[in-house]
């Protein structure tokens, strides 16, 4: 079976986790602001040494590919390209969007999310500040399979205001919404026209985290979804026209 090493930067947290056999054997994680690049490589050498694991061993790394922090991104990949040259591994990019939806069934998996009673229509909406009064988002459908939980998407990953975020949401087909991430905090749930859906409050918060890149990349290699180290990129959800307002914001402080 393959053994996964997920890493992750691109909130303030650093995360770092090891998969083998479809079970997270462990994983470390650290809130720790700009010091992204001083304790990832250290977390990842001492989880490896921890179970006796050599990095020539690891059969792929995943790494959170975005949207998230630009810096956090960055150091993330080049992280994650290092590790694979030396060690001659393949990479697997994981949506921090869809991470934070896996995050939410693994923190409530003993409750509405995975009993048997889900609906067929039920979905995980991640949205988080994505600063400059827009916020990152997507959706995903909760497919129940035997013994898996798929998450297919019905939202594409994007960044846009919080009323364009509350517009999208309130035109899907959907009979239960999960809400998950910060971007809640915009108060999104009170100012979306929904009808007869039924909306559920996860209790839990939910971040990206390297456990949840893990399962997820666990899944995309049974797939053959893997790509080379010269390959792999940020996703960055911005337009050039944000990008001009990120210039003038920074212009003006």
């Amino acid at each position: 079976m393959p053994t996964i090493l997920a890493i992750d930067t691109s909130t303030d947290a650093c995360s770092v986790a090891l998969m083998s056999d479809k079970q997270t054997i462990i994983e470390s994680s650290v809130i720790a602001a700009r010091e992204h690049t001083q304790r990832i490589l250290p977390m990842v050498a001492s989880l490896l040494n921890d179970q006796g694991i050599a990095l020539k061993n690891v059969d792929a790394i995943a790494f959170g590919c975005g949207p998230g922090s630009f810096t956090g991104l960055r150091i993330c990949i080049s992280i994650a390209q290092g590790l694979a040259y030396g060690a001659d591994i393949p990479l697997i990019p994981v949506s921090n969007l869809q991470t934070m939806a896996q995050a939410a069934i693994r923190l409530h998996s003993a409750d509405q999310l995975s009993n048997n009673e889900i609906d067929a229509n039920a979905c995980i909406i991640p949205v988080f500040d994505a600063r400059m009064g827009e916020v990152y988002c997507a959706a995903y459908q909760v497919i129940k399979k035997p013994n898996h939980i798929f998450l297919n998407p019905i939202i594409n990953e994007m960044v846009c205001s919080p009323e364009d975020c509350q517009q999208a949401i309130s035109r899907l087909n959907s009979s239960k919404i999960y809400p998950a991430g910060s971007g809640w905090q915009y108060d999104l749930l009170n100012k979306i026209e929904l009808g007869q859906e039924v909306i559920t409050q996860l209790n839990k918060p939910v971040y990206s985290n390297a456990v949840d890149i893990a399962v997820l990349a666990w899944q995309d290699y049974q797939l053959g979804k893997t790509i080379k180290p010269i390959d792999a990129e940020p996703t960055y959800l911005r337009n050039e026209v944000s990008w001009k307002k990120r210039a003038r914001i920074r212009k003006k402080t």
